[in-house]
């Protein structure tokens, strides 16, 4: 543990409050010679928690001390009472007397002690409140990262079901010649002409740029839809295509054109 992480970690805390173990008396007491930080830390808690007493501190009401007083004075006048029966042995009973600087400082002590539970009940609370906002942190985490995975899951099982529809047919488009290691893939069903594609292999496309799918009917490029630019990894529904014997993809401006942009092309395929 760094002085950073140890001063961070709540001993000075429970040092300065009288917490702290005998082991951690001694450890600290060392630290402090050598690490300027440390005792600059220690006095900081030391003025805290001073602070915290001094405000939070109450003043007894202006009749109690007066209050106090009177009691004293009458006990006084009855202190010494002595039974000088012949049975009986000499007693001198004896009220306990208090000065006027004990009374005027006994509820002052009071509410001093009383304050600084107050003040170490504050830095309890302060303790505990960050530690439950670390805690909802990390399961908001856990929680979107749950929500993420159901997702994967459930767009896994989306393409496993299409897969395995007896009229799905399974349409690899290949880099052209300039553009090799590039790939894509077309699910076309042509029962229900329901298209879909995944391009997650494609580069991003650039600003302004977008990439446009296009089925080859009869020979003549057939718009199938571009691909959503913020869904480029996903399978995309694209428009339902009929009859096809190829496939291909054009960078294209955003929105698409009419007619492809043949310089552009980056994957093609036969089904």
């Amino acid at each position: 543990m760094d002085i950073k992480e140890y001063i961070s970690s709540g001993i000075i805390e429970s040092y300065v409050m009288g917490l702290a173990s005998e082991e951690e008396v001694s450890v600290l007491e060392c630290i402090r010679l050598k690490h300027p930080e440390v005792e600059h830390a220690i006095q900081e808690a030391q003025v805290l928690l001073e602070d915290l007493a001094t405000t939070q501190a109450i003043e007894p009401e202006p009749h109690l001390k007066q209050s106090i007083w009177n009691k004293i004075q009458e006990s006084e006048d009855s202190t010494i009472r002595v039974d000088r029966s012949a049975d009986r042995q000499n007693v001198v009973a004896v009220e306990p007397v208090l000065s006027e600087k004990q009374v005027s400082t006994f509820p002052k002590s009071y509410f001093v002690a009383a304050s600084v539970v107050l003040a170490l009940s504050v830095m309890g609370n302060i303790y505990f409140y960050q530690r439950t906002s670390q805690m909802d942190t990390k399961l908001d985490e856990m929680a979107s990262l749950q929500q993420q995975t159901e997702q994967k899951f459930v767009e896994s099982e989306k393409q496993w079901a299409l897969l395995n529809r007896p009229t799905m047919n399974t349409v690899t488009l290949n880099g052209v010649e300039s553009r090799p290691t590039l790939k894509a893939l077309v699910l076309w069903d042509s029962q229900e002409s329901t298209l879909y594609l995944s391009a997650a292999s494609l580069p991003k496309a650039p600003t302004g740029k977008q990439y446009q799918l296009w089925a080859i009917v009869d020979g003549v490029p057939v718009d199938a839809g571009v691909i959503p630019i913020q869904n480029a990894e996903a399978l995309v529904r694209m428009r339902n295509i009929e009859k096809a014997q190829a496939f291909a993809i054009t960078l294209e401006k955003e929105g698409g054109n009419p007619t492809p942009t043949l310089t552009e092309m980056y994957v093609i395929g036969n089904i």
